[in-house]
């Protein structure tokens, strides 16, 4: 028997998750406000190829979608506000947005607020006021890999991991956060259309600041933020 690596093999599968997933974003999405507006902005303006790292990541949050929602697509696109918003699924008629993640089972949910938010502007696109959140957790409670043995044996160490939420906000908390939205859009709109960057603190939302450590347009904002380069 012989074994050999066929990088020409892998370069194909990986020119076709990247025709296949990537397209052309055009509009003001969701994902584009909840995130750093710099970094958003300059993906457009001075895009980057994607590394195979970066491709190979996100195919996991595809390939769970997929595997728990049993669709092969997303919901069809919806806009408020002059914003796109995608729902992964719809289970009852309500949203269902589905991660897929590395971070530990046991960090609180309400601190990904990146992914509340996404979920509140679901809400909003689809008339509801409640909605559901899938987090599948890839390394479980982490204690299966960096615990003490005894930890490691446990059952409650065993990975991957699921956990679901039921989300609810009340009309207020959707509202104000379409006001926040629309700030953000027009601010996004300005740095496309001037090219100009934003402060940092402008233009990374609260609670997302862990963003730019791993940013590949760092050197850019920096220098645009009078930052000195390293």
């Amino acid at each position: 028997m012989k074994i050999t690596e066929s990088p020409e093999f892998r370069a194909k599968l990986i020119k076709m998750m990247a025709e296949r997933e990537f397209k052309e974003r055009t509009g003001v999405h969701s994902t584009d406000l909840v995130y750093c507006l710099n970094k958003q902005a300059l993906r457009r303006l001075k895009p980057k190829p994607i590394q195979d790292h970066e491709l190979l990541l996100f195919s996991l949050g595809w390939a769970i979608q997929r595997w728990l929602t049993g669709k092969p697509e997303d919901e069809a696109e919806r806009e408020v506000d002059g914003i796109k918003v995608t729902c992964d699924a719809l289970e009852g008629g309500v949203p269902w947005e589905v991660k897929c993640t590395f971070q530990s089972s046991e960090r609180p949910i309400i601190e990904n607020v990146h992914w509340i938010r996404q979920c509140m502007m679901q809400c909003s696109a689809t008339g509801s006021t409640h909605c559901y959140l899938s987090r599948f957790e890839i390394v479980g409670n982490w204690k299966s890999i960096f615990g003490k043995k005894v930890e490691r044996a446990l059952p409650k160490s065993k990975k991957p991991t699921l956990h679901c939420f039921h989300l609810e906000f009340t009309e207020d908390d959707l509202a104000a956060m379409g006001e926040w939205m629309r700030v953000r859009r027009d601010l996004f709109l300005g740095i496309l259309k001037t090219g100009k960057l934003l402060p940092r603190v402008q233009a990374s939302a609260s609670g997302m600041r862990f963003e730019c450590d791993y940013c590949g347009y760092k050197e850019e904002c920096d220098a645009a933020n009078g930052l000195p380069k390293i």
